[in-house]
């Protein structure tokens, strides 16, 4: 693997992890503030039913699904960020549906989602078996 792909990985493994307590605050600089905004586009393009997010970070977009009136199912790789997510779920009195996954093996059923959705998904989302996994868990005419 080149230098800048290993330097890359690495600078994303510490974000998700280690250095997640900065992930909100790495989003809004390099949105120029507008990251909640641009997370929140989603909403329109979601279809009735249940809605799955695919790493779910902090908690923000699962935050906004609750307060929208869904009741999204998340999962997330980094005790890190469930840890961060959970406690911005329970300040805001909001249901902790979330598990720690794997994108590329999705502990739920057969075609149980109408919605799977992602925000700044890293190259995990373009590996077959993330996406197998997905087509596997999206209901007919469920929306990625």
């Amino acid at each position: 693997m080149p230098l800048p792909d290993k330097l890359l990985r690495t600078g994303f493994f510490l974000l998700y992890n280690h250095l997640a307590f900065t992930y909100d605050a790495v989003a809004w600089l390099v949105s120029l503030g507008a990251w909640a905004r641009w997370r929140r586009t989603v909403m329109p393009y979601l279809r009735p039913g249940p809605t799955l997010e695919l790493a779910f970070g902090t908690g923000g977009l699962f935050a906004d699904l609750c307060e929208a009136g869904r009741r999204p199912v998340g999962i997330d790789l980094s005790p890190f960020m469930a840890r961060l997510a959970a406690r911005r779920l329970r300040r805001r009195r909001l249901p902790l549906a979330l598990a720690r996954a794997r994108a590329q093996a999705l502990p739920f059923p057969t075609r149980r989602f109408a919605n799977v959705v992602a925000t700044f998904p890293t190259p995990y989302i373009f590996e077959p078996a993330t996406l197998s996994e997905v087509h596997r868990v999206l209901a007919d005419g469920g929306r990625l």
